[in-house]
């Protein structure tokens, strides 16, 4: 077996390329750039169909015609309505997915330790020590020690050892989970989850970024509540737009043989916060801000201002003195490249290819280094509402009911058109029996019309009024038809998003219930592929604290699951099997078997549903302990006093039963005997 050892990232000491011109097309470029650059413009080439795509379901979301078809109603004339049932489906998979993935009282994730934890060697030693030095004690005190005795007793130690680990194993993945929630959170990863379902639910493809180091300033306060401002560096999570995302045109994931480009809009602040972050050159960092920082650089693409203007930012092509454009590359560099930069030829060799980063601007280049991650993966991971296999670009929610939405606008126009022909009579005339200036236009009423005779004998007036159809029913019919079709075709029935046209099992709460149950099965599958997304990126948080955190309580071998699906399908459903086990331990019989501990382990997981403070409801486990030593106490202190009493009173006679007439059962014998007694 081949054992990897995982390395801290190599940096390659970038050198800043001296400007010659004052066009950026005119600074040398080396022969890296160069290559960035031929992998940037192959990318973007075969990203043209994709990017059109992407500007459709932008549209469709934000209720805009595509410009062929807002020609077309145009020459036509009538109305060009568009009924927003995209963004309404769009919006309620949003908050769906939100309520399953970031409203949960648990973590979206866990991580879960190895049934059968590998037992270091030295332990296994000190197992095998142990064990002889007891079997010494043995026979020196003059004991015969059959083997089978040893091996029984070195399985017996070997257990408890291992029950001991997997309890230990245990509470380092409640620790180590600790330390990745607060990750996530101190890395802003909760808010690009947010972004990330947004595009989610929009785009054929969503693209989570993390972590990544940058610099960040923050507040602290010192003696007498003095502000001091900090600075430090932060490993942070980003949503990637999609229209700043370029895979290679071979790409079919994000960790194959391809590569990955993103482009960035930076500002000079974003540059300067560069500075100083390990990888990145501060020599060509100045360069860059010396030669683009007061004009900008708009030089990688030029033709997305249709989206700034889908994005409400029309005229930032007017203010380009304020954006430097920038690409990040992620792919393999060949190491006479890296050696041409100034990595150590050590560590690298001219004739192979490492997985490398690379940040280019202009002629540029700002950052060089070798992929840190063990495994050679890079820090993106992508997800699609309808995945197609062999494909980065997946099938997306306004794609999937683009027929229904253009059937529904079109039916939506004809209805709008139709009652507005048909909100007053049409008028004929004969302009030829007017005479002329007569204004026909000019209706009142009592108005009296001059007209001549009718040249072709039909007796025909020469003003005639007619009142066109009224077809609004069949309109209106066509419209529900296809805004049906709409909840089938998505799996987002109108009932999800508090719609009250509900008919038949959905008018009661049980039904709508059981609706909302079915219904859940249908979007199931898309958080799924949000789970991978969040496995992933807490996986990468845990090989990063397992190779650099000095907390060795914190490690082991742990598996990362995600709990959005799971979740959705269970969470409902585990608190009412929760509540009817709860009921039915509800006895002195069920309580003997699992106790105080585990009625409050129950009580404890019932309130986390209920969004309760735990801590205020149910007491920690020390506490019921000593409720239970107390309760102990007071039982034996109890049966003691009875036993007293029944002692004292050991040679008493036995109460006696009373007969008919009230009298002892006996006789007056008895009567006598127990007046004595008394």
């Amino acid at each position: 077996m081949t054992v990897y050892t995982a390395t801290p990232p190599v940096e390659v000491d970038v050198k800043a390329v001296p400007p010659t011109g004052g066009d950026p097309s005119e600074l040398y470029e080396t022969s890296l750039a160069a290559h960035v650059r031929h992998c940037w413009n192959r990318a973007k080439f075969a990203k043209q169909e994709h990017q059109e795509r992407l500007l459709r379901c932008e549209r469709q979301r934000r209720g805009v015609y595509d410009p062929e078809r807002a020609l077309e109603i145009a020459k036509t004339g009538g109305s060009d309505i568009y009924m927003m049932i995209t963004d309404i489906k769009c919006r309620a998979a949003e908050a769906w997915i939100r309520d399953v993935m970031l409203s949960q009282s648990d973590r979206v994730f866990a991580l879960d330790p190895s049934e059968d934890p590998k037992v270091p060697p030295e332990i296994k030693l000190g197992i095998v020590d142990m064990v002889k030095q007891e079997a010494m004690q043995y026979i020196q005190s003059g004991a015969q020690i059959h083997p089978d005795t040893f091996r029984v007793r070195m399985t017996q130690v070997h257990d408890a050892i291992m029950d001991k680990l997997r309890q230990e194993a245990k509470e380092s993945a409640g620790r180590m989970e600790d330390k990745i929630d607060d990750q996530l959170h101190a890395g802003k990863f909760y808010q690009a989850l947010k972004d990330f379902v947004n595009d989610f639910v929009t785009y054929p493809t969503a693209i989570m970024k993390g972590p990544t180091v940058r610099r960040r300033k923050r507040l602290e306060w010192g003696p007498e509540f003095t502000p001091i401002v900090m600075t430090d560096l932060a490993r942070e999570f980003e949503r990637v737009s999609p229209f700043d995302f370029y895979p290679s045109p071979n790409a079919s994931g994000v960790d194959n043989s391809g590569y990955i480009i993103q482009r960035h809009r930076l500002s000079r602040g974003d540059l300067e916060s560069l500075m100083g972050v390990p990888g990145y050159s501060d020599e060509n960092i100045e360069q860059v801000l010396i030669r683009f920082g007061d004009k900008g650089l708009r030089e990688w693409l030029m033709g997305d201002q249709e989206r700034d203007n889908l994005e409400g930012k029309p005229h930032s092509r007017i203010y380009n003195e304020e954006v430097i454009e920038g690409i990040e590359y992620w792919g393999k560099i060949s190491g006479r490249m890296l050696l041409e930069f100034g990595a150590k030829k050590k560590d690298i060799d001219e004739f192979k290819e490492y997985e490398a980063n690379v940040w280019q601007i202009g002629p540029f280049v700002i950052k060089a280094v070798l992929n840190p991650d063990p495994l050679g993966k890079r820090p993106y991971d992508i997800a699609s509402w309808e995945e197609i296999p062999g494909s980065v670009w997946g099938l997306a929610l306004p794609e999937i009911m683009r027929d229904t939405q253009i059937m529904c606008n079109a039916a939506a126009r004809a209805l709008a058109n139709n009652m507005g022909v048909a909100s007053g009579p049409q008028v004929e005339v004969s302009v030829d029996r007017l005479p002329d200036g007569e204004d026909v236009t000019n209706l009142y009423p009592w108005k009296i019309w001059q007209t001549t005779s009718d040249r072709t004998g039909g007796g025909q007036s020469a003003i005639r009024f007619f009142q066109p159809s009224m077809n609004a029913d069949v309109l209106m019919g066509v419209y529900q038809s296809f805004s049906r079709q709409a909840d089938e075709v998505t799996g987002i029935p109108n009932y999800v998003y508090g719609s009250s046209a509900v008919a038949g099992a959905g008018r009661t709460a049980s039904g709508l219930s059981m609706l909302m149950d079915n219904a859940a099965k249908g979007i199931k599958q898309a958080i799924v592929n949000i789970d991978h997304v969040v496995a992933a990126v807490v996986k990468r948080l845990y090989i990063h604290n397992m190779m650099y955190d000095d907390d060795i309580y914190a490690k082991g071998d742990f598996t990362v699951t995600s709990k959005g699906a799971m979740g959705l399908v269970q969470r409902e459903q585990l608190q009412i099997r929760r509540n009817e086990f709860l009921q039915a331990t509800a006895n002195q019989l069920d309580m003997q078997i699992i106790g105080m501990d585990g009625r409050a382990y129950l009580l404890r997981e019932i309130a986390k549903t209920l969004q309760m403070e735990t801590d205020k409801l149910v007491p920690n486990p020390d506490v019921i302990k000593a409720l239970q030593e107390q309760q102990a106490m007071l039982q034996a202190a109890q049966q003691a006093a009875m036993q007293q009493q029944q002692a004292g009173q050991g040679q008493l006679p036995a109460p006696t039963t009373t007969d008919a007439a009230g009298n002892p059962a006996g006789g007056v014998d008895a009567n006598l005997m127990q007046q004595r007694a008394g």
